[in-house]
């Protein structure tokens, strides 16, 4: 893994002043690739390196690579890299090293664009070729990267303090993309929050020359389906997914697996164990929260049955409140997901261990696996209640419901009036409220400036455009595959753990295994009171039975205990009137009225709160300058 970052002027470049410009924003990605950095320049082109060594860890595989006119920095892993090395060699092509980075360099020259949708792995890259720079992104955005251009130049990095670095200037915030962050608390993709920054979308590659700047998808899906039935298709997924975790084990460092004690994360582990000997898993838990959020005796019994090599870590609340501050080092734009805390934590402690890890990340967004999808069982039936029965007897009651996460029973009812606030919704405005952290009205109460933003509906409709119509619930995963995987979940991961220079590798998003989850029928993997349905079929007698039917836990902390106890002085800033006003970004009567509603207990506020929190800590730092 590594960090990018590169500048191209079309009219020729200052090769002092971009030298200096260069070596900050590698500097800044040093944590991406702590282990090497390297830079490259021409007459036109200037572009960065660090290196994170994983596959061959000598000279050969160093960067900026060049080779048959072509110059390329890279970020990410090749998983069937070998077998596309085999492939090159009996065309003619010779390779000097062993690394993933020489063979698309070569793939390049042998078929150009056309290797994309062959490429099985995770990347961002940047190819030059002396006259046009092409920009290439992973199928599913696991790895970033962000761009801005005027016509005659453009920059890239694949982090956005990088990118002002080399630009040497810091652009003015994009009041849409700070609508957009807080009504999801986090930036959906490709909006970045710096005017006039980008990033690339997932599946998609740009071409820069002085023709100008064209975007376009290269995705293509491997081939999957249809199927006879689920016994068809469940064998088939078992198959993919085997063969998704045997490449990603592929490595010259060592490699491990977060464990939760789940299904996704045993499943990864139970794959492990059929490639490999003495397998090593982590599990973070946390001294003194209630047992709603600690996952080790699940972790710990599925260590047992399959003998892996088990770490358990305890992290006390003092150490959770104390890693808050590196954890927002680590992020270069706004994210107010609060699981990222217990992901950073986890991933620091890893990599004390291992320099990979595979993940169960994606499973619930491919197979149906988080508790508010089996909602749309029942909004049908919600939705045809009599309109006075729902607005006159059940939405009060729902309302007094207790609004909280201290406990299974109060997170329950959290849910319940999630869901009857939306459930006789249509299926995208349905969604898009249970994703939706403040609506239109909240909004233009909160943003001090007026914007031009879709709504988080509008966001979604675009995310299930090439869904199937006559499929609902592949619909909504598909769509969530697109919004909010790339924008929330694989931001969280990326960022975590690239700033503890680890490595983390999700098999679930294998193209061959999403592939396959999407050619089935929706009701293959949604059933009432089960979700991942097909996961179970496929895989039941590799994990003990009732991990399959234990119940889902949120990878959380206790994040609202805190905000008004050991985290007040933080909130208080966050919210400060004073400061808000300076700023003049965004009214401050909404966030104080959030503070004083959870400080009384009178309402749930602790996610608007981070957000306010997530913002506030982005802006510190880059009125610091970012270092």
């Amino acid at each position: 893994m590594c960090g990018i970052a590169g500048h191209i002027d079309l009219d020729g470049i200052d090769r002092d002043t971009m030298a200096s410009r260069l070596a900050r924003a590698v500097a800044r990605l040093k944590a991406r690739g702590p282990d090497a950095n390297g830079a490259w320049f021409d007459d036109h082109a200037a572009l960065g390196h660090t290196r994170l060594a994983i596959i061959d860890l000598s000279e050969a595989g160093a960067q900026p690579m060049t080779g048959d006119g072509l110059a390329l920095v890279y970020n990410g892993e090749i998983y069937n890299h070998a077998e596309l090395r085999s492939e090159l060699e009996t065309l003619g092509h010779r390779f000097r090293g062993q690394s993933d980075t020489e063979v698309l360099l070569k793939a390049w020259r042998q078929w150009g664009a056309a290797v994309l949708p062959r490429l099985n792995g995770m990347f961002a890259f940047a190819l030059w070729d002396g006259s046009e720079l092409t920009l290439a992104r992973d199928r599913f955005g696991k790895k970033p990267l962000l761009y801005a251009g005027d016509g005659r130049h453009l920059t890239f990095a694949s982090d956005l303090v990088a990118l002002e670095h080399l630009e040497a200037t810091q652009r003015p915030v994009d009041p849409a993309a700070l609508r957009l962050f807080f009504a999801l608390r986090y930036l959906p993709e490709p909006w970045s929050i710096a005017q006039g920054v980008r990033h690339l979308a997932p599946g998609h590659l740009a071409r820069f020359s002085q023709d100008g700047l064209r975007v376009e998808s290269w995705v293509t899906p491997p081939p999957a389906g249809p199927y006879a039935d689920e016994t068809e298709a469940a064998r088939d997924l078992a198959d993919r997914f085997d063969a998704a975790v045997g490449v990603r084990l592929v490595a010259d460092v060592p490699v491990g697996a977060y464990l939760s004690g789940g299904v996704d994360s045993g499943l990864v582990t139970a794959a492990m164990v059929r490639h490999a000997r003495d397998v090593r898993s982590f599990t973070v838990g946390f001294a003194g929260v209630p047992d709603y959020y600690e996952e080790r005796p699940a972790a710990r019994r599925v260590a047992d049955h399959l003998g892996l090599d088990h770490t358990e870590i305890e992290v006390s609340p003092d150490d959770a409140l104390a890693a808050i501050e590196p954890m927002f080092d680590g992020l270069d734009e706004p994210f107010a997901d609060s699981s990222a805390l217990p992901s950073y934590i986890l991933a620091r402690e890893t990599r004390r261990h291992v320099t990979v890890a595979l993940s169960g990340d994606g499973g619930d967004e491919v197979f149906g696996g988080y508790r508010m999808y089996q909602g749309e069982f029942w909004a049908g039936r919600y939705g045809a209640l009599p309109g006075w029965l729902r607005r006159g007897l059940i939405e009060p009651i729902a309302a007094a419901l207790p609004d909280g996460k201290g406990s299974r029973l109060t997170d329950q009812a959290r849910r319940l009036k999630r869901f009857v606030d939306h459930g006789a919704k249509p299926a995208i405005a349905r969604r898009a409220g249970l994703a939706r952290l403040l609506d239109e009205g909240e909004l233009d109460a909160l943003m001090a400036v007026p914007s031009e933003a879709p709504t988080v509906e509008q966001l979604f409709a675009v995310a299930r455009r090439d869904a199937p119509a006559d499929d609902p619930l592949t619909a909504l995963l598909i769509g969530d595959q697109v919004l909010g995987l790339p924008g929330d979940m694989l931001a969280k991961v990326d960022r975590t753990s690239m700033a503890v220079s680890l490595e983390v590798r999700s098999p679930f998003l294998d193209p061959h295994v999403v592939a396959s989850a999407n050619a089935m029928p929706g009701p293959w993997k949604l059933k009432p009171g089960e979700g991942k349905a097909i996961l179970k079929k496929a895989f039941s007698d590799w994990l003990p039975g009732d991990v399959f039917s234990l119940p889902k836990k949120g990878f959380e902390l206790p994040i609202d205990r805190w905000l008004t106890g050991p985290l007040d002085d933080l909130t208080r800033r966050a919210v400060d009137r004073g400061r808000l006003e300076r700023q003049g970004l965004i009214k401050p009567d909404l966030p104080a009225r959030w503070y004083d509603d959870l400080k009384a207990g009178r309402r749930d506020t602790a996610w608007h709160l981070w957000a306010m929190i997530s913002f506030a800590a982005w802006s510190d730092r880059r009125e610091a300058g970012w270092s």
